[in-house]
């Protein structure tokens, strides 16, 4: 018995750990993201956001980046992006116009005015994307990829995971804290006093 406490107890610190990790770097991206919003708001050059979260919703990029899985980007200047790096851009087909998208770089060109422009590829794809994509179509460069995160969102945002994971431990917290208010004070003794 005492095994198995001290089992339990070593898997919830290293979930409680791995926890404020993942926290520790959300606020640091978010913070980031913040001071760079302030920072670059004052120049006149439009700018995609310093970091940026997708979820995956074609198989376009398996096996290498499968549907649902999440992928963080990090804004990158036309130098840092090279050869089969993995980039999210907007898309310019007819069918998905404005939609993210996040591809491999196959090529890249110089256009007619100047720009530097990428080809794009898709692992799972026969032939490369149609358009040419300029470098302030590109919202930034894959740098980490989160398995399966998006079946956490789609089913936190349906209607049954908001109830499992949003209210019922909220409705629970609270019945559990309301139960030791009660149970403290039927244990707090009371006092006769006598009145003279």
């Amino acid at each position: 018995m005492a095994n198995i406490k001290r089992f339990g107890h070593l898997i919830s610190s290293i979930l409680l750990y791995a926890l404020l990790m993942i926290l520790l770097v959300v606020v640091l991206m978010v913070g980031a993201t913040v001071v760079d919003h302030f920072v670059s708001s004052n120049g006149s050059e439009k700018k995609s956001p310093l970091f940026g979260a997708y979820v995956i919703i074609s198989p376009s990029m398996v096996p290498n980046i499968n549907v649902y899985d999440a992928v963080v980007t990090i804004r990158s200047s036309k130098e840092k992006i090279e050869m089969y790096d993995v980039i999210t851009f907007l898309s310019k087909d007819i069918e998905t116009h404005g939609i993210p998208i996040t591809h491999r770089v196959v090529g890249i060109l110089e256009t007619e005015s100047g720009e530097r422009g990428y080809r794009t590829k898709g692992d799972n794809n026969n032939g490369e994307d149609r358009a040419i994509i300029l470098q302030k179509e590109v919202i930034g460069k894959v740098f980490l990829r989160i398995p399966m995160l998006g079946y956490v969102r789609t089913f936190v945002t349906s209607k049954v995971g908001f109830l499992v994971a949003i209210v019922l431990p909220l409705v629970s917290s609270f019945t559990i804290e309301i139960l030791r208010v009660i149970k403290k004070k039927k244990e707090v003794p009371s006092e006769d006093i006598d009145i003279i």
